[in-house]
């Protein structure tokens, strides 16, 4: 089982675009919510061939407990926009969710 870790808030937007690790394309220019670009993330892969593969966790950084998460944590703290995705414990992207990048990277550790 691969665990995928989303850190953010949930009722807000990303920071904006030109603040994330997917050059501008994890959709932080929309209107979306983190809370909602999470459910979206969720739907996809448990959809996927990746279904029974992965499990999709949203950690609300005002709300949750972030103990155990130190890397996440020291991350938010530095200035990097949410939301964080970490994958198998390591954050691999930040300031937005795109779908087809997180995919895609699950896909390479599989292999």
């Amino acid at each position: 089982m691969i665990e995928i870790q989303v850190f953010g808030i949930r009722d807000e937007a990303p920071a904006g675009m030109g603040m994330c690790s997917c050059g501008g394309t994890c959709g932080s220019g929309s209107e979306k919510t983190m809370g909602e670009m999470y459910e979206e993330l969720e739907s996809f892969l448990a959809q996927s061939d990746l279904g029974s593969e992965v499990q999709v966790q949203f950690l609300d950084v005002l709300d949750d407990d972030l103990s155990g998460h130190d890397t996440a944590h020291t991350m938010f703290k530095s200035g990097y926009a949410l939301p964080l995705v970490a994958i198998k414990g390591v954050v691999r992207f930040y300031g937005g969710i795109s779908i087809t990048k997180v995919y895609d990277e699950v896909k390479k550790i599989m292999i």
